[in-house]
């Protein structure tokens, strides 16, 4: 048997129509840049959040990018921020021109809360908590203490669309959340999409400045900026995926669910979890397991393709290596044993309970 990681694959006739029918309006109105696609999409994306305005963006990487400069962290600033994500994280922050300064990550492989408040500094401008693998942080600590010590609080919430804690969703808690659409995301872009999420007015006003080259009313450029805008086109899709966000969710708790009732005398598996909170919407299925690198060849010799995710640590990276200090060492020892297995909305039960029983085999060779 062949278990493929993830399947971007479109071949549901029903949702391929709809897909179809979205693009021909676009082009039949001829509203490419702009347009209705767009106003529907942020109005949608926004409810969906819990929040005032979107905007839509290129991908979730100019989103980050644009809530950072929507708040003026620039050179000299320092941002708190985890050492365990994709490596756009980090590039955001860098390239605006603050510092990265790395809490470690607790057992859940997201950033430490009680870890934050002693990395604050005079220079701290803003916390970047990372919903990791699509498992929400503890947000109400965060925002406790970026209140109490005014700093802003940007969510990372790339992966994590729809999950949701103590009656809190992803997006809806800092001052502004940044989110990736592309077409592994749930909902999925047929191509590189993101979007910005806030209540505040004038951060709206300035990103919406800066997603457009910078430019105010009347062709009046107000600010250095870059062409950061969502197409209509990718907008309309976009529309067509949040029509089947609910589904697709349940379907990975399912198969994570099923994954963990054959796994957890194993290996570590994530926190199951129950009731109407959604912790995590299972953006991978993230297990901790002795002999990792030996489990993942095994596994591929069984058709089973998994990933090793993130490593190195982003502040390891070849780029910035010896640069930037992290005194991290759980994220150092997670990194060791973290295997992510296949899970997407179209894997069946008998492919579930193969990648299982191959786990399970493993060990008991």
């Amino acid at each position: 048997m062949k278990v493929r990681f993830r399947d971007l694959s479109t071949t549901d006739q029903a949702l391929k129509t709809k897909l179809m029918n979205a693009v021909e309006r676009v082009l039949d109105h001829g509203q490419l840049i702009g347009g209705p696609e767009i106003e529907q999409f942020e109005e949608e994306f926004a409810k969906r959040c819990d929040r005032e305005y979107c905007i839509g963006v290129g991908s979730g990487t100019s989103a980050l990018y644009l809530a950072l400069r929507a708040t003026d962290i620039g050179a000299g600033d320092e941002v708190i921020t985890t050492p365990l994500s994709w490596i756009s994280t980090l590039q955001a922050i860098i390239v605006c021109g603050a510092k990265p300064v790395f809490a470690d990550i607790g057992k859940d492989l997201n950033i430490d809360a009680g870890q934050v408040e002693a990395l604050i500094t005079p220079y701290t401008k803003a916390i970047v908590p990372v919903h990791f693998n699509g498992r929400i942080c503890d947000l109400p600590r965060l925002r406790e203490i970026a209140d109490r010590r005014q700093l802003r609080l940007i969510e990372d919430a790339a992966q994590a669309f729809g999950a949701q804690a103590n009656g809190q969703i992803a997006g809806s808690v800092g001052d502004l959340a940044a989110f990736s659409l592309n077409p592994m995301k749930n909902p999925a872009g047929y191509g590189e999409a993101g979007a910005v999420v806030t209540n505040d007015a004038a951060l709206r006003d300035r990103l919406l400045r800066l997603r457009q080259v910078g430019m105010g009313p009347g062709e009046v450029c107000l600010e250095p900026s870059l062409n950061f805008k969502m197409d209509a086109l990718q907008a309309a899709l976009i529309g067509v995926s949040m029509t089947r966000t609910a589904d697709v969710t349940r379907r990975r708790i399912e198969i994570a669910h099923r994954y963990t009732e054959q796994l957890l005398s194993v290996v570590e598996c994530p926190e199951k979890h129950h009731g109407h909170d959604l912790p995590s919407v299972y953006f991978d299925y993230p297990i901790l397991a002795d002999k990792r690198d030996s489990l993942k060849v095994h596994l591929e010799a069984c058709g089973i393709e998994v990933k090793i995710k993130h490593t190195p640590l982003m502040p390891d990276q070849p780029a910035f290596k010896g640069l930037l200090g992290a005194d991290v060492p759980v994220a150092r020892e997670a990194i060791k044993r973290l295997l992510n297995l296949p899970i997407h909305e179209k894997l069946t039960n008998e492919e579930v309970d193969y990648v299982a029983e191959c786990v399970r085999g493993f060990y008991s060779a």
